[in-house]
């Protein structure tokens, strides 16, 4: 009988969640998925080194205890019956620091490993502007460096590799790192410990959607993958149906990759609604122009002109504050909404917020002149639909005709008027792609 105690486990599952999420990226050597997986795997060790002497320390009269003896019941935790809530949420917490800090370790490589590659063509750059002939062996030495890799761009994915690879994009979704970048808060995943000069540039005015896809891209070529490649077949088997006739992605995989779609759905809605009221909040003050002065609320007020020239408030006015009875009364529906209700409203959200991703998907994975074709489309045929709405009286008969939009124009409106508000929540800007590499 194993005599390792629950409180034991608990504070080793606790001190070992909070070291793997402050691990250093930068200080940790390593170079492959499989130096990550061993460098955390040390760390969890090294913790529960700790944990077991202090604990022993602590209970000097209790029996001797050792780390195989942990581990050995660690090993069959999952298996106990009657273990405690508690601990089974301690549990799960380090395992999720683990993930997470494993898809840490593996971006800061493949950030560094970019910024190399970046490094020798600016230095096969700088050799050709001095002296075309010295560049010629250069360029063929750098080419078998061990810098360059194979990537495959052709073939099945390996299943297993796969939902890997999903959960992975998933514990990446959880990074400060990859928060801020995607909110705009930084121009790079590591900002002040990469060197990426161009590129990050261009990282920088990209939309969350260009950030997220930018990566899983680094995370695509850390399982070996060309990420052009993954995005294609990802996209005919998971979303066309196609290329998996004898059943080799099983229920699993699709059940992960749509939870990952999910969670990619709320992340960059996130991060849109962030920028959003960054910029908006930017209009509202001049602090950056060496100003004090910030906008907190807008009243608009109407007054009439009395014959003898005093000024009184106009019954236009909306009235600054409503009792609690007022809204009540004004608004009951917005009070008694049902809990079906209210599972219904969040079905149409969840729905819609789908319908954003896939189009997102097709304009980021178009290119630039098939995009512009598209978009060029949607805005014609939106402000033609504004036109004959317009044109319409108000009431039943514009009711009528906004019911009956036909699926392929409401799409259409749909790419329009995301993008257009991309565009604004952007400060104008049109997003640079990211570059397929």
């Amino acid at each position: 009988m194993n005599n390792v105690p629950d409180d034991l486990l608990l504070v080793f599952f606790t001190d070992a969640a909070s070291s793997l999420l402050d691990l250093d990226a930068e200080g940790t050597i390593t170079t492959t998925i499989t130096d990550c997986r061993r460098c955390v795997l040390d760390q969890q060790r090294t913790v529960l080194k700790e944990t077991i002497e202090i604990y022993q320390q602590n209970n000097q009269q209790q029996q001797h205890i050792d780390a195989d003896q942990v581990q050995e019941r660690l090993s069959g935790l999952k298996h106990e019956s009657n273990l405690s809530h508690e601990l089974k949420v301690a549990m799960e917490d380090m395992n999720d620091a683990a993930r997470i800090s494993i898809c840490k370790l593996i971006l800061y490589n493949e950030h560094e490993h970019e910024h190399e590659q970046q490094q020798q063509q600016q230095q096969q750059q700088q050799q050709s502007c001095e002296d075309l002939e010295e560049t010629i062996p250069k360029i063929s030495s750098s080419s078998s460096s061990s810098s360059q890799r194979k990537l495959q761009d052709e073939g099945r994915l390996d299943r297993t590799k796969l939902m890997e690879y999903f959960g992975l994009c998933q514990a990446s979704l959880k990074l400060e790192c990859v928060v801020k970048f995607m909110n705009g808060e930084t121009k790079s995943l590591f900002e002040g410990k990469g060197k990426l000069n161009k590129n990050k540039n261009e990282i920088s005015s990209m939309f969350p959607q260009n950030r997220l896809e930018y990566v899983q891209q680094l995370l695509a070529k850390a399982m070996g993958w060309d990420p052009v490649y993954v995005t294609s077949e990802l996209r005919q088997i998971l979303v066309e149906k196609k290329k998996n006739d004898d059943g080799y992605y099983n229920k699993e995989v699709f059940i992960l990759f749509q939870q990952l779609v999910e969670q990619m759905t709320v992340a960059i809605q996130s991060a849109s609604i962030h920028i959003q009221y960054k910029q908006e909040t930017k209009l509202l003050n001049d602090l950056d122009k060496g100003g004090n002065t910030r906008v907190v609320s807008v009243q608009h007020s109407e007054f009439d002109i009395l014959s003898d020239g005093t000024k009184t408030s106009s019954k236009n006015n909306a009235p600054e504050r409503f009792s609690q009875e007022e809204r009540n009364d004004d608004f009951p529906s917005i009070n008694n909404i049902t809990e079906e209700e209210k599972k219904r409203q969040l079905r149409l959200a969840t729905d819609a917020a789908m319908l954003q991703q896939t189009i997102l998907g097709e304009l980021f994975n178009m290119d630039e002149h098939e995009r512009n074709n598209k978009l060029k489309e949607a805005a014609e045929i939106s402000k033609e639909f504004m036109e004959q709405v317009l044109a319409l009286s108000p009431g039943s008969e514009r009711i009528d005709f906004l019911r009956g939009i036909d699926p392929i124009t409401s799409r259409q409106l749909a790419i329009h008027k995301l993008w257009t508000g991309m565009v604004q929540a952007n400060g104008g800007q049109q997003p640079q792609m990211a570059t397929k590499i």
